[in-house]
């Protein structure tokens, strides 16, 4: 019995130091099974890679352009206007923020609603394809911030972008500060994409936000409106590309003008015209008038500069100016006139002038300013 006990108890010692064995290779073999499936992975993994060598359009069919028949997508496109912030009439530049509306069609998203209410469903903008476009007056680019990609169950897709840009435009200033101005944007597809492309710029989506009059910080003009256009125009190399306008239209706001300069020039032109009133023999007076008036006018246009616009041609404020020099320097020819005839004895012949220069002058100058008025805004 004792025996047997042992013997039992010695098979149950040997089956342990087989476990032992066993736990403390296991670890071991565990580790070279790792080191084999990673390198069979890495082994596999160039394969794979080779194995497909697909660019982004071949994997998202989305991000294709959706042509129908080889003809160009028709693009609507459409701005409102946020804020107008400044509009510099020397540097031929304005700054503008704005909505950017894009609108195309595009069968391959068209879906049937799920559920009562759902209208559109909304990708991120690099999900599926849309214009790319290029503000071409832009000073710089423009700054985007955010944008969305919506599309209605028919396919209908509407890219919308808030941004901001500088843009140049051409100002005519030859009647200021009587002016109107249109600020133009110029929008341009991509280079890349203007064979793909037919541009229509949607005048009942382009519009003017209505809290202009509350926020807006243009001391000098009055915002009357946007108008839009489309056209085509030829690039060398490229040929013919498509291109959306949007004018823009301002009104100067002339108060200032009219009170600081036309009135305070043409009291000084009358002042001038009391020579006309003091006696031939008082040459003292007369002198002092006619020079002050006319160094007081000199003065004048040198004080007022900085506010008119730089440009080569005469505008109709300069050419007021212009006039009113004309008339004070023709009041010291006058003078000058009558006190020669005093001293050489035809008097008579002096007064006859003064009397008729004191009705011919004043009737001279208003013809004259009509005529000027006539020529720029007949």
């Amino acid at each position: 019995m004792w025996m047997k006990k042992n013997a039992a108890y010695g098979s149950r010692r040997r089956a342990a130091a087989k476990l032992n064995t066993a736990l403390r290779i296991s670890p071991t073999v565990l580790a070279a099974g790792a080191a084999a499936a990673l390198a069979l992975i890495a082994w596999r993994a160039p394969m794979a890679l080779a194995a497909a060598p697909l660019s982004l359009g071949q994997q998202d069919e989305l991000l294709r352009p959706p042509l129908k028949d080889g003809q160009p997508i028709p693009v609507a496109i459409a701005i409102h206007v946020i804020n107008l912030t400044d509009i510099d009439e020397v540097l031929q530049r304005f700054h503008v923020m704005f909505y950017l509306f894009v609108q195309w069609q595009d069968s391959r998203l068209a879906f049937t609603p799920s559920r009562p209410g759902e209208r559109f469903h909304v990708y991120a903008v690099d999900q599926v394809w849309h214009p790319r476009l290029d503000f071409i007056n832009a000073v710089g680019a423009r700054s985007a911030g955010e944008s969305s990609l919506r599309v209605e169950p028919g396919g209908t897709v509407l890219y919308a972008e808030r941004g901001e840009a500088q843009l140049s435009t051409r100002f005519h200033l030859r009647r200021f500060p009587f002016d109107r101005q249109a600020l133009q944007i110029i929008v341009h597809p991509f280079v890349a994409q203007s064979h793909l492309l037919a541009f229509r710029a949607s005048q009942e989506h382009t519009w003017l936000s209505a809290e202009q009059t509350v926020y807006s910080s243009l001391a000098d003009w009055d915002l009357v409106g946007i108008r839009t256009e489309h056209d085509h125009i030829s690039l060398s190399k490229v040929g013919e590309i498509p291109e959306a306008h949007f004018e823009i239209l301002v009104r100067r706001k002339y108060a200032f003008y009219l009170w600081k300069i036309f009135l305070p020039l043409l009291l000084m032109v009358i002042l001038s015209w009391t020579v006309y009133w003091i006696d031939t023999r008082d040459l003292s007076s007369q002198v002092q008038i006619s020079i002050t008036t006319i160094l007081t006018v000199i003065a004048f246009a040198f004080s007022i500069s900085l506010s008119l616009p730089k440009v080569p041609y005469l505008t109709f404020i300069d050419a007021f100016f212009l006039d009113c020099l004309v008339f004070v320097f023709f009041t010291a020819i006058e003078m000058t006139t009558v006190h020669v005839t005093g001293r050489t004895r035809r008097a008579a012949f002096g007064v006859k002038i003064r009397r008729v220069s004191r009705v011919a002058v004043p009737i001279a100058f208003v013809a004259s300013n009509l005529i000027i008025a006539v020529y720029y805004f007949g």
